[in-house]
């Protein structure tokens, strides 16, 4: 049974918890110096357990608010017990909120609650999304029948964690319509719908019968058969429970047809299909609470089991609990994902940019990037028209996912010159650095942009939320005196990109002369500086991902839908368009720029993902220098472009080969079809024999060895390879 859950506590929403007499409530502060306080009702008292850091003693029994300022690097964490049934608020106290550097962030509270809530039948699950309309318990290796409603929706919820559970739908007067393996693959494009344009399942009729809204495990199965009485016996378990004979059961009250096996949907069945077609399943990613939110389409019989298998680790061993809720077809659920990026965190849940609701009005097209709902394209042009509006006039973007850091203290340039590639010595005020931190065998941890604001405070830009922890490690570690906080919620960014981007933002771009600069044809690359855009305080940056003249704009989310559509009107008459990530990824490629996962992970060096540039050996010391120095001399592959005979599109992680070898000379990394160049082109990490420009090589189609397209070595970037337009 499950009586705690972890939350996250934004600062500006304080909550109200009860606490039964003899529960635990813990607060952390993960990142340090948030002050904030819990205020007790009339009369109640808690017990201190532990504290660290928070200034009370554990021991003390205490009758008032609780108020609790942490000057501590890693932050408070204050555990307490109630000595009564209580109520209590905790929020963080409000702390400077300044638009511009130096910044110190209000950063988010991890709370540990108990599962408590006094109108709640069922105490061993989070809160409910809304008011419930019915709710269900479906005990281990058991099922059950329910009617919904079109429009009404439909939660599944893991109770324990561990645990599998079937679901089918019927509709039709005579029950006869039914999901549809096939169809619903098809029409997607995908092996299993999500949250988002391709979250439906079909009927046989090519009708939808049910949308997913969220889903927090992100790993389930799709029409593959229940268990049934004769997967038990054929593997020497005759008479066990199984979910097709309680499907048949269930649904014998409504004259559907029992079957000995049915093609369900297995929610948290832990499955993946391999490239070779070998289907492998394992333990439920699901944890305690995980839950999939699903929205009748149409008027349906539902049957939802708990899975009964005990006999292999897809449910950890032990059949336990499954619950459902219903909610009224009123209500309005955000879609969206879950996501934990990492063990220690929260689940968080598919968010909005400030500029999300401007673009949804333009595209429906959206797709879950880092945790952020960003466009794929526009419905206007389509992602051609975008990207010849960034290579001939101007586009923007939402880059919003990309996480900020503000890192300052009398340590901060002794932390980033230990963590970051580059050396940032010479750095002035209003100058950013591209370079990678690395880790001890001298892979990239990530890429990202260093801004210095001031003497003792600088922000980092990057694509990864744990980059901060890594920071905080780091400077735990050497006891560095610096602090690392969070500032993703207080700057979301568009990138304004194209030949004519300067033309589109110098006339309404009104500078900081603070900041050293009078006009924005002054801002050389890399170089930032504070100004207004009429009544929206920005910073503008001369940095892009496109190969292209540009600039990063960073804004207070409450200004964002303000700022999307001043630009948008004001770069109307030169042609300007917003882009989406395919035209996005399609730049990038062609400029040659890197993407995580892709060319680089922490296996792979700077040296060889192309970017050893950014390693400064020079530095007295950092993180990955001796093995950078080692391999620089002999990375174990290099990275190259590739320009292709032809338009077709190298798969991704294709072999490369010798003319006429059948062993590797290396793989293709990121592909793409350069409407610039009129063909196919590639990134890919080779071997240093077949690393010299002009090298030909083949790409592999269909098996790698059936046909074989001629492929020639050429710069990382294949558009614009020595930067001139981006220095323009």
């Amino acid at each position: 049974m499950k009586d705690y859950q972890t939350i996250t506590l934004a600062p500006s929403t304080p909550r109200r918890i009860f606490v039964p007499a003899g529960a635990l409530l813990g607060v952390c502060d993960p990142e340090g110096e948030q002050p904030f306080a819990l205020d007790l009702e009339d009369g109640a008292a808690v017990e201190v357990v532990s504290s660290i850091g928070a200034g009370v003693t554990a021991g003390d029994v205490l009758r008032r608010r609780i108020a609790v300022t942490s000057e501590n690097r890693s932050g408070a964490e204050l555990t307490i017990r109630a000595c009564r049934d209580q109520w209590m608020e905790i929020g963080a106290i409000s702390g400077d909120d300044s638009r511009f550097a130096p910044l110190t962030p209000q950063t988010a509270l991890r709370v540990r609650m108990p599962l408590a809530f006094p109108d709640q039948k069922f105490n061993d699950l989070p809160e409910p999304l809304a008011p419930v309309t019915a709710e269900y318990r479906i005990d281990g290796a058991t099922a059950i029948a329910y009617k919904v409603k079109a429009g009404q929706y439909i939660q599944i919820l893991n109770v324990e964690g561990s645990q599998c559970a079937d679901f089918l739908a019927f509709a039709g007067t005579d029950l006869t319509e039914e999901l549809d393996g096939a169809a619903t693959r098809t029409l997607n494009g995908t092996s299993m719908p999500g949250a988002g344009l391709h979250g439906k399942y079909f009927s046989q009729e090519m009708r939808p019968l049910i949308e997913v809204i969220q889903d927090t495990c992100g790993r389930h199965d799709s029409f593959l058969l229940a268990c049934s009485e004769l997967y038990y016996d054929d593997i020497g378990y005759p008479g066990h429970a199984n979910c097709t004979t309680n499907f048949n059961l269930n649904l014998a009250k409504y004259a559907v047809a029992a079957r000995p096996g049915w093609a369900a949907l297995n929610f948290f069945f832990n499955t993946e299909v391999l490239s070779d077609g070998t289907i492998v399943s394992g333990e439920s990613w699901a944890r305690p609470g995980d839950y999939v939110l699903l929205q009748a389409q149409t008027d349906l019989l539902c049957t939802t089991s708990s899975c009964a298998d005990d006999i292999d680790p897809v449910n950890g061993w032990n059949p336990t609990p499954i619950h459902v809720r219903l909610y009224d077809s009123g209500n309005r659920f955000p879609a969206g994902s879950g996501r934990r990026v990492s063990r220690d965190r929260p689940l968080q849940m598919t968010q909005e940019t400030a500029f999300t609701p401007s673009i949804r009005v333009l595209t429906d097209d959206l797709a879950d990037f880092g945790g952020f709902w960003l466009p794929s394209s526009y419905a206007k042009g389509g992602e051609y028209a975008e990207y010849w509006a960034l290579r001939e006039k101007a586009a923007i973007m939402d880059l919003s996912s990309l996480r900020k850091f503000e890192v300052y203290g009398p340590n901060a340039f002794a932390l980033l010159q230990t963590a970051f590639s580059r050396d940032l010595s010479k750095l002035k005020k209003g100058q950013s650095a591209y370079g990678c931190f690395m880790n001890a065998h001298g892979g990239m941890v990530n890429d990202g942009i260093v801004f210095r604001l001031s003497e003792a405070a600088f922000r980092v830009v990057s694509n990864c939320e744990t980059d901060g922890d890594w920071l905080r490690r780091i400077a735990g570690d050497r006891n560095f005196d610096v602090r690392v906080k969070s500032s993703s919620d207080l700057w979301h960014n568009l990138a304004l990109q194209g030949p004519q981007s300067r033309a589109i933002l110098g006339p309404i771009l009104a500078l900081d002369p603070e900041w050293g600069l009078e006009t924005l044809e002054e801002m050389q690359p890399f170089r930032f500086a504070a100004g207004r855009i009429g009544e929206i305080s920005v910073l503008v940056s001369r940095t892009g991902y496109t190969g292209e003249l540009g600039y990063e704009l960073f804004v207070h989310p409450q200004d964002g839908a303000a700022l999307w559509e001043y630009l948008l009107r004001s770069g109307g008459p030169q042609g300007l368009l917003p882009m989406g990530l395919a035209a996005l990824d399609r730049a990038r490629i062609e400029a040659g720029l890197l993407g995580p996962g892709c060319e680089f992970d922490p296996g792979i060096s700077p040296f060889q993902a192309g970017i050893g540039w950014t390693v400064s050996l020079q530095k007295p010391d950092f993180i990955g220098k001796s093995a950078s120095e080692r391999l620089q001399a002999a990375p174990p592959r290099v990275a190259v472009g590739l320009t292709l005979d032809g338009n077709e599109v190298a798969p991704i992680g294709e072999h490369l080969y010798a003319s006429g070898d059948t062993f590797s000379a290396g793989r293709i990394t990121s592909t793409t079809f350069s409407p610039f160049l009129n063909r196919s082109i590639a990134l890919a990490q080779v071997f240093p024999e077949y690393g010299a420009m002009g090298t030909e090589l083949e790409v592999g189609f269909v098996d790698g060895q059936t046909r074989r397209t001629r492929a020639v070595v050429g710069p990382l970037a294949a558009y614009d390879p020595q930067k001139l337009r981006v220095k323009s």
